[in-house]
């Protein structure tokens, strides 16, 4: 993805010598600064220690709340309805529905803006006074001195949830330039945050007002809201310019900054009231604005999944969040002239869009950054939360500020700790499981037949990073790496002649990251290093096989077949002859490099019964089913089967005394199934003794993974043996 007009490539953090650590601390200073003068601003204001609202059903404005120790404390009570307040030398001023509105941007017209802050200055002017007088719908008249200061625990919520917002949205901001300052979507993203940290702060201080704040004040706080809302939107739909694709040589930032700069000068100096409402007209024509660069970024993206996907998340955090805030809170203060929800819920529904832009660098990795950022974040947080507990702790609860450290080091310990290696495990445990589940699997590949090594191996990846799809090319690479920013990761073979290419990790659901470069290498390694192991053991095994074997055949079979040319007696003659067939089976049997087809064994099978059942005088009745004929048995294969299928003839001659013996095949391309059935004495079902015979049938099939198992059918009149052989190449 191009992250803007400037590129990145190579080391993004070359030549730049500030630790993101250090801008990160700087900006949480930054916003802690600022949170500190928005709540000095707002503690600093007259105060009488009420919380009013509106009732329609009331004349004036109603108490909702008192504090406690607050000059009405004691005086007033919830529900008293106050029908104005004067100085005890002025006139009175009563109250109107508009004086108690949150947010003074709902005021369609400048006349009305105006004659808004008219009202506040009057208010503001009695508040000044030492005392006031307050006129209660009762009839009541009660008389109060205005505080000069709020305390801090009488702010409202809605005021820390703003300041908390505007820097939540700033650090994230910050935390993103931090590691990619040289990319232009970057540093809009960060002002943008900034601006925003500008609005979260001094809309804190507005929506603390109690009854009324100085008109300046007024004023001033409404010019830097606005000045913070202005610098997100040019720099937002800056961003949705260049990010995820650059759009192009048009100065479309430049166009918008001159747009939304003629807006600002308008209000400032109150040329002219503008179509629906003066001021909330705006953030809805930025959003059609957002939405008509993010079609032309979305056909951009046509043919680039990874583009599409990234812009996906983007576009819906993006849009999404702040689309919800402008239909509930700007379109009703457009068309209806009132607000629906708090302006918390606005501020909110940004928070949530850069929230989500951080979720999506952890999972699509915008702006090109990777999952150590998350974990960067989580580490600064945990500093960030030991020194606000100490300083929450030791200006509330503890007076002794050692012991308030040691309880913020606590706390931080038994919760954000254990919460963080909750989100940490949540992310990166599930790959850890499966490596560890799959692991012995791959070193059990490892061990087996040469040809399951490579099966075993694609296996182990395919488990542990659940890619979308996979596929084996020629090419020969040194290690893992990552292509297509994270859509491919290349990893060798086993055998290092070629290279196994797999497609988006997690069933598709995110991107390859160089956490997992690392593991397939860490993976990789041990396969290699196991297989080297193996080899060398491999080795020296058939070196000793071959000795074995060679000595077997000069020493032993020299000599059967000489006691065969020289024996004076057709027995021993036929015991020597014996003697050295079966000396050479063994010796084929330990050669793991030959294989014979299912066909010639079959034919050599075949024969031996027919030349056995001849001698026995009993008929042979052969059979082959749906066999694959030409899949290939190992020689140890083929010489445990064999004595598994001549010891059930043995028995059968032995035992039962057959007439008849059926020798019937089967089976496909992952096991070979035969049954051998004799007439003759079948014995009753559970009579049959297991002797020393029927333990090594057993003992051999289970040696090559198959099974085998008897049983009397006296209604049929036959002794039926069956015998099942996995042949796949797995096994």
């Amino acid at each position: 993805m191009n992250g803007g007009s400037e590129r990145i490539s190579g080391d993004p953090g070359a030549g730049i010598t500030v630790s993101p650590y250090r801008i990160l601390s700087i900006a949480a200073l930054l916003g802690m600064v600022c949170v500190v003068l928005s709540t000095w601003v707002a503690l600093h204001q007259p105060w009488l220690g009420v919380d009013l609202r509106l009732d329609e059903g009331q004349p004036g404005v109603v108490v909702e709340g008192v504090h406690e120790g607050s000059p009405a404390d004691l005086i007033l009570t919830p529900g008293d309805a106050i029908i104005s307040i004067r100085s005890t030398s002025g006139f009175p001023y009563t109250f109107e529905t508009a004086d108690l509105v949150e947010d003074p941007d709902v005021f369609p017209t400048f006349r009305e803006y105006n004659l808004f802050l008219e009202r506040q200055e009057i208010v503001a002017g009695i508040l000044r006074e030492p005392v006031v007088e307050l006129n209660l719908a009762d009839g009541r008249k009660i008389r109060l001195q205005p505080a000069a200061a709020r305390p801090w625990s009488s702010m409202p919520l809605e005021s820390w949830l703003l300041n908390a917002m505007g820097v939540t949205i700033f650090l994230i901001s910050a935390a993103v330039w931090s590691v990619r300052r040289r990319n232009t979507a970057v540093r809009m993203f960060l002002f943008s945050g900034v601006g925003l940290l500008i609005t979260g702060t001094s809309l804190a201080i507005i929506v603390s007002k109690e009854i009324a704040f100085d008109p300046v004040l007024t004023w001033t706080l409404r010019e830097i809201y606005h000045a913070g809302n202005n610098i997100f939107a040019v720099f937002g739909l800056g961003l949705l310019f260049h990010y995820p694709t650059f759009l192009g040589t048009f100065p479309f930032t430049r166009v918008v900054a001159v747009l939304v700069s003629s807006f600002a000068l308008n209000e400032h100096f109150q040329w002219m009231d503008l179509p629906l409402h003066t001021t909330l007209v705006q953030p809805v024509l930025y959003f059609m604005i957002a939405v008509s660069v993010s079609a032309l970024q979305w056909r951009r993206s046509e043919g680039r999944p990874v583009e599409r996907a990234a812009l996906k998340w983007f576009l819906l955090s993006c849009l999404g969040f702040i689309g919800f805030g402008i239909f509930i809170y700007f379109v009703p203060a457009v068309f209806m002239g009132r607000t629906m929800v708090p302006i918390t819920v606005w501020l909110g529904s940004i928070t949530l869009t850069y929230v989500g832009l951080a979720l999506g660098i952890l999972r699509y990795r915008l702006f090109d950054i990777d999952r150590w950022w998350f974990e960067f974040w989580l580490w600064f947080l945990a500093g960030v939360s030991v020194l606000l507990l100490d300083g929450i702790l030791a200006f509330t609860i503890v007076s002794d500020p050692s012991i308030a450290l040691v309880l913020a080091l606590v706390m931080v310990g038994w919760f954000y700790f254990p919460a963080r290696q909750w989100v940490w495990g949540r992310l990166y445990r599930r790959q850890e499981n499966r490596l560890e589940r799959h692991l012995p699997a791959l070193l059990a590949g490892l061990v087996g037949a040469l040809n399951v090594k490579d099966k075993a191996w694609i296996r182990a990846l395919r488990e542990v990073f659940l890619p979308l799809s996979h596929r084996n090319l020629e090419d020969r690479i040194e290690g893992p790496r990552l292509e297509n920013h994270g859509e491919i990761m290349l990893v060798p073979t086993l055998d290092g002649t070629g290279k196994i290419e797999l497609h988006f990790a997690d069933r598709g659901s995110r991107l390859f990251s160089p956490r997992d470069v690392k593991l397939a290498k860490t993976l990789y390694d041990v396969a290699r290093n196991t297989e080297d192991r193996l080899t060398v053991y491999n080795r020296g095994v058939d070196e000793e096989r071959e000795r074995i074997m060679r000595d077997l055949h000069d020493e032993v079979g020299g000599r059967l077949l000489s006691l065969v040319h020289s024996s004076k007696t057709p027995r021993v003659t036929l015991l020597a002859r014996n003697a050295l067939k079966a000396l050479r089976d063994i010796i084929y049997s330990i050669n793991p490099e030959e294989e014979v087809t299912i066909e010639e064994a079959l034919a050599a099978w075949r024969y031996e019964y027919f030349q056995r059942c001849e001698d026995a005088g009993v008929v042979l009745h052969w059979e082959s089913g749906t066999i694959n004929s030409l899949q290939l048995l190992t020689s140890r294969q083929l010489v445990n089967l064999s004595r598994v299928l001549f010891e059930a003839s043995t028995n059968a001659f032995v035992h039962a005394l057959p007439n008849n013996i059926w020798v019937s095949w089967d089976g496909d391309d992952r096991k070979l199934v035969a049954i051998v059935r004799n007439d003759g004495r079948i014995p009753q079902q559970g009579s049959f003794i297991f002797g020393k015979g029927i333990r090594n049938m057993e003992r051999r099939m289970g040696e090559l993974g198959g099974w085998c198992s008897w049983e009397a059918l006296p209604d049929e009149g036959v002794f039926e043996v069956r015998l099942s052989l996995p042949v796949a190449d797995d096994y």
